[in-house]
């Protein structure tokens, strides 16, 4: 069970090395970009930020397991001003910042009467920040379908898939700790193929000029 964790954790160095680079590239390439371009890249950073963090406590034996509310929570509040901002849709704007508005004072209201799920996997914070955002990635696979206009759909993309996959995860995550390492290996490869998609939109879409 030690040498499987010890795989686990290369591959999530891995992954950090990937999330990583793409921080760099994105900032890199900041300059006279879009708002858009520019929520992603201090995403990206913000989720650097904590992977060093929950990574550092981690090699200390340390419990990091009330970060990852950070992160749903902050995911949620920078893809929501990001899909704002790319959808260009007055009342779908609208709806979307009421919602988040609306999810942030729920979170809210949940931990203030149950403080205990501050320390293990909460699956209402967990539907409440992943469920929109997947229904905020189709809407804008729908209006990019047929169009000449690329950007962000390796992201987009990629976000799906993880959400999707990680949504699921997460909801079993507190499960029994033989089981719930599997779950945590998958999301590792999960977040690795999501930050490889993240490398790929700089790399089609970033890295030169996209001709309309």
């Amino acid at each position: 069970m030690e040498e499987f964790k010890e795989i686990i954790r290369m591959i999530s160095n891995v992954g950090i090395c990937i999330l990583a680079i793409n921080v760099f590239l994105f900032f890199k390439s900041y300059r006279n970009k879009t708002v858009a371009f520019k929520i992603i890249a201090f995403y990206l950073l913000f989720t650097l930020i904590l992977q060093l963090i929950t990574s550092y406590l981690a090699s200390l034996k340390e419990d990091n397991l009330h970060y990852s509310h950070f992160y749903f929570i902050g995911q949620l509040v920078f893809l929501s001003f990001f899909f704002i901002e790319e959808l260009k849709n007055k009342a779908l704007s609208k709806r979307i910042k009421t919602y988040l508005l609306f999810a942030l004072v729920a979170l809210g209201i949940s931990y203030y009467l149950y403080p205990e799920s501050f320390y293990k996997f909460n699956i209402f914070e967990i539907v409440v920040t992943s469920v929109p955002l997947l229904v905020y990635c189709f809407i804008f696979f729908t209006k990019r379908v047929g169009s000449s206009n690329n950007n962000f759909m390796f992201f987009n993309a990629g976000l799906f898939l993880y959400i999707l996959c990680s949504t699921l995860l997460f909801s079993a995550g507190n499960l029994k700790a033989g089981i719930s390492l599997y779950i945590w290996a998958f999301n590792v490869v999960l977040v690795i193929i999501y930050q490889l998609c993240i490398l790929l939109e700089w790399y089609k879409n970033v890295r030169k000029p996209v001709k309309s």
